[in-house]
């Protein structure tokens, strides 16, 4: 059996100006903010460059229930922000994804314990830059309307459960000339977010991903805008009838199609649509984060507290969805948060 960790990039030539798909954006079913108690003195936020607007919102209507309280804002990126309460110069850290392992280890490496991470959005349906969903593809033509998790594992991964692999089409049930033709296997490279994600949820953190797998780095137009990988893996995946990719719906094309995925065998297939991506019952709705140095057995600063309940209350997501780039939690999701601060 043979497995990789890294692939160098697979690169060709593509263009394409990628459009925002909608958001969930009712946020009805989600308690609205009351204050626990009044707080006052000043909160320094540090991270996601992508939020100024929905900060200043969160910011803003917050000061309107605990006058109190005053903000720095300091947004220099993604990449960043652990560094923020690592280092002490922040008291919330805003990641426009989920952490990284060795973000937080880093952390970890410093106070001895592991920081404490609280859910704030499901990421984005399908927005560049905005943490998006990840959706399984196949061609058009293609029979198959969808996997199981674990069948994916196996396709994507070195193994899936119990060391079973998924390396020709007729594994998954396909009949005829195509049963025999390989599965040809596309995705991000390695070292991003949607790989991390991926790697993750789908191959259970293993690292070891199909020796097949091609993977796209992002690329750049005439006039240096990025081109997201998503463009070079679907339109590679357009011209493979046996080809199987994972990437975002925002750059799809009219060769290929979304097939379902299911959390069990037996379990009904899954589209990702804004309410699946929503309510999670999608499997890969994906999130952004924010972190705070809360050493375990103490209590939450009163006002890092509020301010993080009102961000997780029906006026936080509110803020989320008249935002319009990322998909609001719901209230299943916003008492399990919620709880972390307790």
């Amino acid at each position: 059996m043979t497995c990789r960790l890294l692939l160098p990039a697979f690169a060709i030539t593509a263009f394409s100006c990628a459009a925002q798909l909608p958001q969930h954006r009712d946020v009805s079913d989600l308690q609205p903010y009351k204050p626990q108690q009044h707080v006052s003195g000043t909160i320094r936020v540090y991270g996601n460059n992508y939020i100024p607007d929905l900060m200043k919102r969160w910011q803003d209507a917050f000061h309107k229930f605990q006058p109190g309280v005053t903000f720095t804002t300091n947004l220099p990126g993604t990449e960043a922000a652990m560094a923020g309460i690592t280092s002490g110069t922040a008291d919330i850290s805003f990641i426009g994804r989920e952490g990284y392992r060795a973000e937080i280890n880093g952390f970890k490496g410093r106070f001895g314990y592991e920081p404490l991470g609280i859910e704030i959005s499901s990421g984005s349906f399908g927005t560049p830059h905005k943490t998006f969903s990840l959706e399984v593809f196949t061609a058009a033509s293609n029979p198959i309307t969808g996997l199981t998790m674990d069948q994916a594992q196996a396709i994507f991964g070195c193994a899936g459960p119990g060391g079973k692999t998924i390396r020709i089409w007729g594994d998954l049930g396909l009949t005829g000339e195509m049963a025999s033709h390989p599965i040809h296997v596309y995705g991000y490279q390695f070292d991003t977010g949607m790989a991390g994600y991926f790697n993750r949820v789908v191959l259970h953190d293993s690292g070891t991903w199909n020796a097949d797998l091609k993977d796209f780095d992002n690329g750049r137009d005439a006039n240096g805008e990025v081109i997201n990988a998503g463009v070079y893996i679907l339109k590679a995946l357009a011209a493979d009838p046996d080809g199987i990719a994972f990437a975002n719906l925002q750059y799809t094309n009219s060769d290929i199609k979304q097939i379902g995925l299911a959390e069990h065998a037996g379990s009904p297939f899954v589209l990702a649509t804004p309410e699946t991506i929503w309510d999670h019952t999608y499997p890969l709705h994906r999130f952004s984060t924010l972190y705070i140095n809360r050493k375990p057995g103490t209590p939450v600063d009163p006002k890092i507290k509020e301010f993080i309940r009102y961000i997780l209350s029906r006026e936080g997501m509110q803020a989320v969805a008249d935002d319009g780039a990322y998909t609001p939690i719901n209230e299943r999701i916003a008492q399990t948060q919620r709880h972390k601060l307790d």
